[in-house]
């Protein structure tokens, strides 16, 4: 018997399957990246209805690359976002999770993941350095789970993301002198922020 599950399938499968053949005319797709991508545009919706997460773990790889491989890049870009595959793709799965789940935490390790993937990719492609990105990219993704919360109830999330992100800061002057000049300035400054914050909540509980 002929679903709607399989018809939407089969529907989706007949357009990409034109659409590419019809870029086929203007940018070199091989076979094998036209197979790639419609095979993980299939499977990502087929997560939408059997909601396995296999499915979506190999849709959102084969989708990533496909689509890499479909656009022409110069090699600098395509070696960054290749390596930035790493965050990338699991920014995706997270995507698609919080989409159908509406959970706090998918959407949290969604912008960690696409934090750090967009940290990584500009690494590469301008040589910025990446630690202290990366140290901000965790801190911002750590508030925003506090943010999200809803709460605003004092946490150890919130205290370690503001810290990160002022070591992160710091950290992006100059690397020699790090570990003497910045992290005690850089306490300080955090532990006036979390009393500043402490004062904050304490004050609107009255």
């Amino acid at each position: 018997m002929f679903s709607r599950h399989n018809g939407v399938l089969a529907g989706i499968f007949f357009i990409l399957a034109g659409i590419l053949f019809l870029l086929r005319n203007v940018l070199p797709i091989s076979f094998g990246t036209m197979i790639v991508t419609i095979a993980g545009i299939e499977l990502l919706i087929a997560h939408f209805y059997s909601k396995s997460l296999l499915a979506l773990i190999l849709g959102s790889y084969f989708t990533y690359w496909g689509v890499l491989h479909i656009v022409e890049l110069d090699t600098m870009l395509y070696s960054a976002l290749a390596a930035s595959a790493i965050f990338f793709i699991p920014a995706i799965i997270f995507l698609i999770l919080y989409l159908t789940q509406k959970k706090r935490t998918q959407l949290t390790w969604l912008c960690l993941f696409l934090l750090l993937g967009t940290d990584l990719l500009i690494n590469r492609l301008t040589g910025i350095d990446a630690i202290g990105t990366l140290l901000i990219c965790v801190g911002i993704a750590l508030v925003l789970d506090y943010l999200l919360g809803g709460t605003y109830a004092f946490t150890s999330r919130l205290q370690l993301g503001v810290f990160l992100i002022i070591i992160g800061i710091l950290k992006m002057a100059d690397w020699r002198t790090y570990l003497f000049a910045y992290v005690l300035p850089a306490a300080l400054i955090w532990v006036g922020i979390i009393l500043l914050i402490k004062a904050a909540v304490k004050g609107g509980g009255k």
